[in-house]
């Protein structure tokens, strides 16, 4: 579901149409002029309406060479919702669009295949090759902790000498090996894959930064082929990114970056929060834009969201332009085992009032207390959609998807289910098992690690797919539901214990945001007095009140049909679409708009096909989007 504005028709193909549905400040920083433009978006306000229109009016306002631009998004999926989206517009011609590491991979390829080198091999499994540079008792506890301190290291820039003093100083990861021991392994592992001829992802953006630094040729190579650059989450950016960007970046530069400070959540990665408040400082003054209006949350999830910040000293400048709806409950718990108790009835009674498990989210600050609500709901029957969808199951996929062929995803699947070394419940194990299906597959032809992506996607059985959602706040990020419990506000999880710089505190305090501007409809709050036997209590990010409010049995039967029957006496217009609902579903067996979306369409009243789009999607509206119109006309009347 997406609050933002509607995008245009396939049949809109002028500069004018494409601004058609934004508000005031959108419409400025898609027309912005060209140089460095600097927006400023909060939660749920747009930003990538913005960021994609302002690719395409670029391009049909001809300011712009569509085939010359660049957009660098954080994840392959924010890659995929952008290229999506353009595609609406039947621009003459394809932006390229990607990751940092995937742009500086394709960069250094190009450099390389100019100079008649060889490829470089790219190692698939770090971990196996870390795993070298170790002990037996180390591997057992630190694997994945030492190589997350050294991509903590290649994103500050730091070498293994000074890798250490430079993570104490931030508090950013707790290794758990003594400073000398970490120092060692870095540099084997270092040695290691010169030692094989292999790089990792991280060596693919250092070596173009430091190439670029002594080729004038390189850089004016690739300033020549991205002349217009756009950067999705900017504020997520660390040192490393930033030098690269720098190198993309001709003295006058025409670039288009898109932020929110108060998103920023990537310290423990290396990200550095400063950097975006310092970006026009790349080439002279920015043109800075705001964009604080939030489609997405009612007020009062807005009001909360702000409020934690404001408790830490921050601000954010944030208004929903929703209408008023449910209060936030903060809901006190005695222990954990009560709060996962009082959270499968939430889910219960969410699910209950015409919401699809998909609609429902919870949400935890650390993996561990995901995974015991995860067990309880499935306990009683709740389908749990995000049993693996956890930061080192995205990992795993990750690297899987980057493989270029079908040597590469043998050689990776290979490396994991043949060396002994993984349990068959681990993350990578289980991807790997996937790779040699999709392989086993696809005996012949043309494969790589896109189409193992897009096979895993639509055909491998990975997860139910209609399901509640339990997810850290780290990797809730850029997503949204209806209805989110956040789990554990409480001291020592918010913030987190191992939160002791002021930074890390702010930090927190964001992370906190970021959860709370993930429900749309309404947010619940818990925590404990005590967890695993250990005093907590409220988070000092929350208001000191709670609503103290139980949630009650499910009303019987007889009295729901009741309320149903009154709720659509009172809304005609929900009626109307669920008739038409049933009368499609005779023909092709299943109801063709969820319960969510027919109310959506009842409250917004769209008026055009291009806003029903917005509600339901392009392909579904350009089908029916006429039909529902004069249905819910009728209605109306």
């Amino acid at each position: 579901m997406r609050f933002d504005q509607p995008s245009p028709s396939s049949s809109s193909h002028t500069a004018d149409s494409v601004l058609a549905g934004l508000d005031a400040d959108q419409r400025a920083a898609v027309t912005a002029p060209v140089g460095i433009v600097v927006v400023r978006a909060g939660a749920g306000s747009g930003k990538t309406t913005v960021l994609t229109r302002r690719i395409a009016w670029r391009a049909l306002s001809d300011t712009a060479d569509i085939e010359r631009t660049l957009a660098i998004t954080f994840t392959r999926q924010a890659a995929t919702e952008m290229r999506s989206r353009l595609a609406s517009f039947d621009l003459d011609g394809r932006p390229a669009i990607g990751t940092f590491h995937a742009i500086a991979r394709r960069v250094m390829m190009q450099y390389l295949e100019d100079r008649g080198k060889r490829a470089p091999v790219i190692v698939n499994n770090r971990a196996s090759l870390i795993n070298q540079c170790m002990t037996v008792d180390e591997r057992k506890i630190s694997v994945f902790d030492v190589l997350s301190g050294i991509d903590w290291a290649h994103a500050r820039m730091v070498n293994p000498t000074t890798a250490v003093e430079a993570l104490q100083a931030v508090d950013a990861i707790q290794l758990p090996l003594s400073s000398g021991r970490f120092a060692e392994i870095f540099a084997a592992y270092e040695q290691l894959k010169k030692k094989r001829g292999v790089i990792d992802l991280n060596d693919f953006m250092t070596a173009v930064v430091n190439d670029a630094a002594k080729d004038q040729r390189l850089r004016e190579s690739i300033r020549f082929q991205y002349r217009h650059i756009s950067v999705d989450e900017a504020q997520d950016m660390n040192p490393l990114q930033y030098e690269f960007l720098k190198v993309l970046l001709p003295a006058s530069p025409d670039l288009f970056l898109v932020g929110d400070p108060n998103q920023a959540i990537y310290g423990f990665n290396g990200a550095d929060k400063t950097l975006f408040d310092t970006l026009p400082s790349i080439g002279g003054g920015a043109h800075v834009i705001s964009l604080p209006s939030n489609y997405r949350c009612t007020p009062e999830i807005v009001n909360m969201a702000v409020s934690a910040l404001a408790r830490d000293g921050q601000t954010a400048d944030a208004v929903s332009r929703r209408a008023n709806g449910a209060p936030v409950r903060l809901e006190r718990q005695a222990d954990d085992s009560k709060e996962r108790d009082f959270i499968t009835k939430a889910v219960l009674r969410a699910h209950g009032s015409h919401r699809a498990w998909s609609d429902i989210a919870v949400l935890t600050r650390i993996n561990a207390h995901a995974d015991a609500i995860r067990e309880d709901l499935a306990r009683v029957g709740i389908p749990v959609r995000s049993s693996r969808r956890g930061g080192e199951w995205g990992r795993a996929v990750s690297a899987a998807t980057e493989c270029t062929g079908r040597d590469e995803l043998t050689a990776f699947a290979a490396d994991i289910l043949d060396t002994g070394d993984y349990n068959t419940d681990d993350p990578d194990y289980v991807v790997a098992k996937y790779v040699r299906d999709f392989l086993d597959n696809n005996r012949s032809g043309m494969v790589d690690g896109r189409s193992f992506g897009t096979w895993l996607t639509t055909s491998a059985d990975v997860a139910e797919s209609d399901g509640v959602e339990v997810l850290s706040f780290h990797a809730a990020k850029g997503r949204e539901w209806s209805y989110v419990v956040v789990a554990g506000a409480e001291k020592g999880l918010l913030p987190f214990s191992r939160a002791r710089t002021a930074a890390a505190k702010s930090e927190e305090a964001r992370l906190a945001y970021v959860a709370f501007t993930r429900a749309a409809d309404e947010l619940v709050i818990t925590w404990t007095d005590k967890r695993n036997n250990r005093s907590t209590g409220p988070s000092p990010l929350l208001p000191s009140y709670t609503t103290a409010q139980r949630i009650a049995d499910a009303p019987p039967e007889a009295f729901r049909r009741v309320a149903t029957a009154a709720r659509k006496k009172e809304d005609p217009v929900v009626g109307q679409l669920k008739l038409w609902g049933v009368r499609k579903a005779a023909i092709s067996g299943s109801h063709p708009l969820t319960d969510r979306q027919i109310k959506e369409l009842a409250r917004r009243k769209p008026i055009t096909v291009q806003q029903i789009a917005d509600i339901i999607g392009d392909i579904f509206a350009s089908r029916f989007g006429e039909e529902l119109l004069a249905v819910m006309g009728t209605a109306a009347e």
